[in-house]
């Protein structure tokens, strides 16, 4: 499973493109920090962001990680969105996630989704997104195997101003499974993000984290440093 998720990313950002005509953008980000949970006390926070961006696409993997004494959140994220047909406002996007979490057992999650979304507001300063699809996911959950199906509702809002940037983004899966146990396994995710840029490439950011389910952790507040990397890569 874990070679043929490294095999999907890695076509996916090999493809040749002409970067002239594409306005190929390439960017990498850092963090490193610390990470406060209600029930998990102190730990350590970590995350990597490559991103792709061109006139009509975009792409990027991001890895969270959350690092407790005795447990650890662990997220791989990687998102591909393209403009659907000629409209400018409305995307086609698919979604591959793993996820770890030792502290409500899961072993692990694999999450695929896909769908379309569309742009409230989209300019220089910021935007805002609605997204709606459908969800797959295979899981290792209290220590028994399950397949689900999920509705996915979602939305973000990214807003720059100067040196202070935000971000938040919330996502419903609606579980439409038949759970014997009477249990929908639906959920919230949730992730808010303030930063503070000291220059073009270092900052600072405060934000939590939150998977609102059955086994509610509550949220997870980190606060790190942030390093921003343009890159001069062409493929």
């Amino acid at each position: 499973m874990k070679i043929i998720i490294l095999v999907i990313i890695s076509v996916s950002y090999l493809l040749a493109h002409d970067a002239e005509k594409e306005g190929i953008e390439w960017k990498q980000y850092y963090r490193f920090g610390v990470v406060h949970s209600i029930k998990l006390n102190n730990g350590i926070a970590g995350y990597y962001r490559l991103k792709r961006i061109t006139k009509s696409a975009f792409k990027d993997i991001r890895f969270f990680g959350h690092y407790f004494k005795q447990n650890s959140e662990i997220k791989i994220r990687q998102k591909s969105s393209r403009r659907f047909l000629t409209f400018k406002k409305i995307y086609s996007f698919n979604t591959l996630i793993y996820e770890k979490n030792t502290a409500i057992d899961i072993d692990l999650r694999y999450q695929y989704s896909q769908g379309l979304g569309f742009f409230i507001n989209k300019n220089k300063s910021g935007n805002q997104t609605l997204e709606i699809g459908i969800s797959f996911d295979h899981e290792d959950y209290l220590n028994t195997k399950q397949r689900k199906t999920y509705t996915k509702f979602g939305c973000s809002m990214d807003q720059n101003i100067n040196n202070i940037s935000s971000k938040f983004e919330i996502d419903y899966f609606y579980n439409i499974n038949t759970i014997e146990s009477g249990s929908t396994l639906s959920r919230f995710q949730i992730l808010s993000e303030l930063q503070w840029l000291f220059t073009k490439k270092i900052g600072a950011i405060v934000g939590l984290t939150w998977d609102i389910q059955e086994n509610n952790l509550g949220p997870s507040i980190f606060s790190t440093i942030s390093i921003t990397n343009p890159l001069d890569w062409i493929f």
